[in-house]
């Protein structure tokens, strides 16, 4: 479980359209919501794929019948992991309707029937992990098979989340390239870090060190197994 706790120091993993939506109230913001899943003997990611209709089946129904939209991706790490394979990640616009999916979920037969053949490809670890989105930049249409970076830091003594993300904001580290870059912060008890920085990009970077590029290096404590603070992963989108 240790290799889960270090990826959601994501991860990943973020919500209002403004700059300024850290003031917005934490019920608008955007939903980030990690699960980390492994295959079955004998199973792999096409097994997956092929079983995705009648999921794809209930987002679609959920749109046109209910106007509501959930964003569904698949992170596929580019360093090897030996407690999971993958991270499922679902991302809500905001608490009610991240309440209504799994209501909606609760009571649809085509989403019971995604289940039940998820259930025979994959197991899913049961305790799902919560972010929600500051905005810092976005202006880059991600596309399927682009990559998502992600920077932890723990705070050392001294230093202040809200004073780092208004520092990160006045950096022009990426100003020249296009990625989508927001701060994490977690709604689960986790104390192994206090935020991540979450970005897409099509950078072809096999790493991307977030927290020295953002000039946060002397503000975050170093992560003995991850000395740049940071982890990388090819991300697909499921739509």
């Amino acid at each position: 479980m240790k290799s889960i706790v270090v990826f959601c120091l994501f991860l990943l993993i973020l919500s209002g359209c403004s700059q300024h939506n850290e003031n917005i109230s934490i019920q608008d913001k955007k939903i980030y919501e990690f699960s980390w899943c492994s295959y079955k003997d004998g199973f792999k990611a096409q097994d997956l794929n092929n079983e995705l209709i009648s999921y794809l089946g209930f987002l679609k129904n959920l749109k046109d019948q209910h106007g509501l939209y959930k964003e569904t991706k698949y992170l596929d790490p580019s360093f090897k992991q030996k407690k999971y394979d993958f991270s499922w990640l679902d991302i809500f616009e905001n608490e009610l309707e991240k309440k209504a999916f799994y209501e909606f979920a609760e009571n649809s037969e085509i989403h019971k029937n995604w289940l039940s053949s998820k259930d025979e490809i994959i197991i899913c670890d049961t305790q799902k992990q919560t972010f929600y989105e500051t905005k810092i930049t976005n202006n880059y249409d991600f596309l399927d098979g682009d990559q998502t970076y992600v920077g932890f830091c723990q705070l050392k003594d001294g230093f202040d989340l809200d004073y780092l993300i208004s520092e990160i904001r006045r950096n022009s580290t990426f100003m020249d390239k296009p990625y989508n870059q927001v701060v994490l912060t977690p709604d689960f008890n986790m104390i192994d870090f206090n935020f991540l920085i979450y970005l897409e990009t099509n950078f072809v970077m096999n790493d991307l060190n977030l927290i020295k590029k953002n000039g946060l290096d002397n503000a975050c404590e170093e992560y003995e197994n991850y000395s740049a603070n940071s982890l990388l992963f090819n991300t697909y989108t499921i739509d």
